[in-house]
């Protein structure tokens, strides 16, 4: 018989179980070792979140804090012809589409611009500025108040201002809006099934913000990229106003002189001085 069917002496025996131990301490070291490491990426990672929410709270917490101010709101309703004009088209890129069964919508003698939007939404937000920038040049606003875009959507927290309060003065026009959730979207208004039937005969998906001109003109979306507004203060975007040659400058202004071509569709050309200025007109694609 070979030495391996032979019965093993005590020795051979001993460093069997040895052998067994230490593959057994070994095994158990290196699960010690593998368990430590997977604690410390799971805590890793519980740290990382904790950080990231932390850090979106804090974001959140100084947006709306920031917008209990409503001081910039004035800075938007007084920009100067020179502004306008200085920027022209700028940085709109949204083009009016043209109703296919036009009808001239409007209330005590006056066209009717309509707007629908929501304070969650940060695309409304954008737009906001330029239609507060526009329509002052037609008329007054009163009980308009400061507002921030959902923290959730992206781009998150776009400081703007809500119509939810606001009243609009003007011999020209008639101006209805409806901000039909707020910013954790909870229902707020709900516009009238009429003006409900025409929106979605053109806008089946829902899109918002959405703005008739008078039953003439519509548009669906937001009308300029204001995406770089997200997480400023109102303050620091209506400073940005003053400066044509900012990015939010051209985008604000540049939207707001398209918004006012076709709000002048609506009011026949009137006030002239608005209508006929340098701004409009390029936004117009007149000549220079």
């Amino acid at each position: 018989m070979s030495d391996k069917s032979q019965p093993r002496s005590g020795k051979q025996r001993l460093a069997v179980v040895q052998a067994e131990q230490a593959r057994a301490a070994r095994q158990k070291k290196l699960l010690a070792v593998l368990s430590g490491f997977v604690v410390v990426v799971l805590i890793a990672v519980g740290v990382a979140w904790a950080v990231s929410s932390q850090s979106k709270s804090s974001q959140d917490k100084k947006a709306l804090a920031q917008a209990k101010s409503n001081a910039f709101i004035s800075t938007v309703t007084s920009i100067p012809a020179a502004s306008f004009d200085a920027v022209g088209a700028g940085g709109a890129n949204g083009t009016p589409q043209k109703f296919k069964s036009p009808k001239v919508e409007t209330e005590n003698g006056k066209p009717v611009m309509t707007y629908i939007g929501a304070e969650f939404c940060p695309y409304c937000g954008m737009e906001r500025w330029a239609m507060v920038a526009a329509l002052s040049r037609f008329g007054t606003f009163t009980g308009i108040q400061s507002e921030v875009s959902s923290s959730t959507d992206s781009p998150a927290n776009i400081p703007t201002m809500t119509f939810l309060h606001a009243k609009y003065t003007s011999k020209y026009l008639v101006f209805n809006s409806y901000e039909t959730q707020d910013r954790n979207h909870n229902p707020l208004q709900t516009p009238p099934a009429a003006i409900v039937k025409v929106e979605t005969s053109v806008n089946p998906q829902g899109s918002i913000p959405w703005i008739d001109f008078g039953g003439q003109y519509y548009t669906s979306g937001v009308t300029y990229d204001g995406s770089s507004m997200s997480n400023q203060s109102a303050a620091a975007v209506a400073a940005q106003l003053k400066n044509t040659s900012s990015t939010i400058a051209k985008g604000v202004l540049g939207a707001a002189n398209a918004m006012t071509v076709q709000i002048c569709n609506m009011t026949h050309g009137e006030p002239t001085k608005v209508c006929q200025s340098k701004g409009v007109i390029l936004a117009a694609g007149g000549i220079k």
